[in-house]
């Protein structure tokens, strides 16, 4: 039987100052529409979802086979700049379909950021690589691309780059970095759909790129994944790999170890819907970002999410860090919010202080890092949230700043 990792007493006591509270009880109450809880975020599904899903059910094609998955991938594909798209059953199964395809295993190791959500090393160590830390950068809370040449060493083969929160990472000294190392370069774009690097879409810049439709996701299946690339090479393995790696030649014959990565019909049908919506959908969330920053603005202790030159942030999700000037702290503010019926999350907490992880990396440092995981949260962020809505969690905001003063 697998055992579980737990932490000993004297460990946790060592960080306990940086892991957050046990999620706090939201109740209806406080707000502008008191009688309901506004979710940290809900997807809209009022585009072609339901006639697709019709059309989809009536076909009896409600597996893998069906003609949504290839329309999905295609449309998906244009939307990101890239000419393939591989839909598969998750987004950290679009990653580890990414390294499974560019063959990394034992003894190689991958750079990733420590502030990541888990799926991100995970899905290196699924191979048998060892994923190499970096910290955070304190504007953009993306992986501080300037420590990344000091990781690299004889054994490095890749870089995963994860566009956090959906502000695009500095991409060129990335792939300099790359191109002089002979290093692939992955994209976790999880939670960046339609941003943009320079005028490129985030998921094409990269050798190959993973995206998650979770159902919080700017795009959603309910649960469900991409690679994107354009390499046909990389493509053509990893739609083998996704389905048990079966033979073009004969059926029941193997010459690869695959995987039952498969996206069903079902599903393929809510993305395409989805996917008709991308540029609705991504400005749905940078209007949210827009009318937060105008709400709180006047606060004194809250950090904001930014948008450096150059780029397009997609504001998945509104993150605020809160600082020691506020008055209270994060975990005070979410137990303030969730008792008026505001939902919140929490920031990641860091790769390196996760108990399955800790032992690896006991005594390395991660400074920026560990600050996000300390004070970071993020607020209600869907696409269905009304003006008003903001509006009210913005003055429950400074009503729960007032109080602890």
């Amino acid at each position: 039987m697998i055992e579980e990792t737990n932490l000993s007493e004297g460990e946790l006591s060592l960080l306990a100052h940086l892991i957050p509270d046990r999620e706090p009880v939201v109740v209806p109450g406080g707000t502008q529409a008191a009688s309901r809880i506004i979710r940290v975020c809900e997807p809209r599904l009022d585009g072609n979802e339901l006639r697709y899903l019709t059309e989809c059910i009536q076909s009896t094609w409600i597996s893998s086979a069906g003609s949504f998955v290839q329309r999905f991938e295609a449309a998906f594909a244009r939307s990101v700049g890239c000419e393939f798209g591989v839909a598969c059953t998750s987004g950290t199964t679009a990653l580890h379909l990414a390294l499974a395809t560019l063959g990394l295993g034992p003894g190689d190791e991958v750079i990733v950021p420590t502030f990541t959500m888990i799926a991100s090393p995970n899905a290196v160590a699924y191979t048998g690589a060892t994923p190499v830390l970096v910290d955070a950068e304190p504007e953009t809370w993306n992986m501080d691309v300037k420590q990344l040449e000091s990781k690299v060493t004889p054994r490095t083969r890749a870089i995963m780059v994860v566009h956090t929160y959906g502000h695009p990472v500095d991409m060129d000294p990335v792939l300099d970095l790359a191109r002089r190392c002979g290093l692939r370069v992955i994209e976790d774009a999880a939670e960046a759909h339609g941003a943009q690097y320079h005028g490129a879409p985030v998921g094409s810049v990269g050798d190959l790129a993973a995206f998650s439709f979770y159902a919080n996701k700017i795009i959603t299946t309910g649960e469900g994944g991409m690679l994107t690339t354009n390499n046909a090479e990389i493509a053509r393995i990893a739609r083998r790999l996704r389905d048990h790696a079966f033979s073009d030649t004969r059926h029941f014959w193997h010459t690869y170890p695959g995987f039952n990565y498969r996206m069903t019909n079902l599903q393929a049908a809510v993305g395409l819907a989805q996917t008709e919506r991308l540029p609705e959908l991504v400005e749905a969330r940078r209007k949210t970002a827009r009318r937060y920053m105008d709400g709180l603005r006047g606060l004194e202790g809250l950090q904001h999410p930014v948008e450096m030159p150059g780029v397009k942030n997609v504001f998945w999700m509104y993150g605020v860090l809160v600082l020691d000037e506020f008055g209270c702290s994060r975990d005070e503010l979410r137990r303030c919010l969730a008792r008026q019926g505001i939902e919140t999350r929490t920031f990641f907490v860091p790769i390196h202080l996760q108990p399955i992880y800790y032992r690896c990396y006991r005594g390395q440092a991660y400074p920026v890092s560990e600050r996000l995981c300390r004070q970071g949260l993020y607020l209600p962020s869907g696409p269905g949230l009304s003006d008003a809505d903001i509006d009210s969690i913005a003055d429950a905001v400074a009503r729960s700043q007032r109080g602890s003063r």
